[in-house]
């Protein structure tokens, strides 16, 4: 590949703290299906050997902030709160985060702004990596970025909000990465919401395979 992966590239307010005080335990449940499912992990053949996948879900305590899980966490098989960050404010149009917590966010941190930012009722994201699951949507009708444009970008954040208003992502609540590669984001209304726009992903692309 020619970016590494899991490299933040935004600007990074960080400050360091303790553990976010909300409940993140069906968050949690969710990334153990994710982390056994081996969409979100390490690999040290894939990605120059850097962890893949993050989820993150919108703040119960200020609905302008959200939870995201740590950058290169993808190589623990459970996360606890020391795992876990609060993004206070993202500026897209500056590629500059404002973050704290015990751990610096996400690379893709941008990228799951942009969606709340679009839509209040976005409560959840998951962002995994399959080679199955992003070939699959590239080839049916799923909402896909550009292939030119790089994750964790304010370019990416763009693309979002062009695939936003043309509706594609009200369909199946799921995005296709095309440039960043096995990217996949699923989200919803809610953590169980994002989960199962993933399950039923996954279980249409084992359907049509067996066909």
């Amino acid at each position: 590949m020619k970016n590494q992966e899991g490299v933040i590239k935004y600007r990074l307010d960080f400050e360091k703290s303790d553990p976010v005080n909300e409940s993140l335990e069906e968050l949690n449940c969710w990334r153990s299906i994710l982390f056994g499912l081996g969409t979100i992990g390490q690999d040290e053949s894939r990605y120059e050997g850097y962890g893949f996948g993050n989820l993150s879900q919108r703040s119960q305590i200020d609905e302008e902030q959200f939870i995201i899980s740590g950058t290169q966490t993808g190589n623990l098989e459970a996360l606890t709160l020391d795992h876990y960050v609060r993004v206070d404010h993202c500026h897209v149009a500056q590629n500059h985060v404002i973050a704290r917590g015990p751990v610096k966010p996400s690379s893709e941190a941008l990228t799951h702004s942009m969606l709340y930012e679009l839509d209040s009722n976005i409560k959840c994201l998951v962002h995994v990596h399959s080679p199955q699951l992003w070939n699959f949507g590239l080839t049916h009708e799923y909402a896909c970025t550009d292939e030119s444009v790089e994750y964790g970008t304010q370019e990416m954040a763009t693309e979002i909000v062009r695939l936003y208003h043309s509706g594609k992502l009200r369909l199946n609540k799921t995005l296709i990465m095309a440039g960043h590669e096995d990217g996949v984001i699923c989200f919803g209304d809610s953590v169980d919401q994002a989960g199962r726009a993933f399950i039923d992903l996954w279980m249409t692309a084992l359907t049509s395979k067996n066909k």
